[in-house]
């Protein structure tokens, strides 16, 4: 599985996508300055179900996994590329063993940032705490929007998801007035990163996972596929 190799000033540009709010260089490099790295063999948990572990994670290399048990039927609750902020909420918040299993799909290479450091950081600079807080608005629209994808029959959410991964789905009239790219509005890049990270997903992962993420079999999905894709 070809993944490309992030260096550290992509990393931070990435990340940085991960909040409409832009954090200053300065607060960034201390935000990584207390990072370890971890490597990732393929389906190797970054955080396994069950298991207690409050710390953050900052994608560098690959892509992790998120997925559940239904039942005895394994479901994928979502993706994580370069430069996506990981944590267990369950773990962070709840105290609690965590809910999801966060693996990854191939070779892949992690930042593990304390829950202490990353605490003191948000007790010391302001800046950082509304990046934080930003970043986790983020994510929820992210699973909202993941909810409007995921709505409907099995057709209607293929052709949802389709249309992400492939680019289709494209920017507001708003945000296409922007030019160049260069000048654009942070906020604006951060709701473009938002679908081009769908084509990276769409290119490394399997159709097996795929199905899994959208609630129904790989054979359902093969058939779906035969109908809709090349009428998209």
């Amino acid at each position: 599985m070809d993944v490309a190799t992030v260096n550290t000033d992509t990393l931070k540009q990435l990340l940085s996508l991960e909040a409409t709010y832009k954090l200053s260089d300065a607060v960034m490099d201390e935000f990584l300055a207390g990072a370890v790295t971890i490597q990732l063999s393929t389906y190797e948990p970054m955080i396994d179900a069950g298991k207690y572990d409050p710390n953050i994670y900052i994608v560098k290399q690959g892509l992790i996994r998120g997925t559940y048990l239904d039942g005895n039927m394994e479901k994928t609750a979502g993706f994580a590329l370069p430069g996506t902020l990981l944590l267990s909420f369950h773990c962070y918040y709840g105290g609690e063993p965590s809910y999801y299993r966060f693996e990854a799909c191939c070779a892949s290479e992690v930042l593990r940032i304390p829950k202490e450091y990353f605490e003191s950081l948000i007790a010391r600079s302001h800046e950082f705490a509304i990046w934080v807080m930003s970043a986790h608005q983020n994510q929820l629209y992210y699973n909202e929007s993941k909810n409007q994808v995921l709505s409907g029959d099995a057709r209607s959410r293929l052709v949802q998801l389709t249309r992400r991964l492939q680019g289709i789905l494209s920017p507001s009239a708003h945000d296409t007035e922007q030019s160049p790219a260069s000048d654009e509005p942070h906020a604006v890049r951060v709701r473009k990163e938002l679908y081009c990270r769908w084509n990276e997903i769409f290119r490394i992962v399997p159709s097996r996972i795929i199905a899994s993420y959208l609630g129904i079999t790989e054979q359902h999905l093969s058939k779906i596929k035969k109908e809709v894709l090349l009428s998209i």
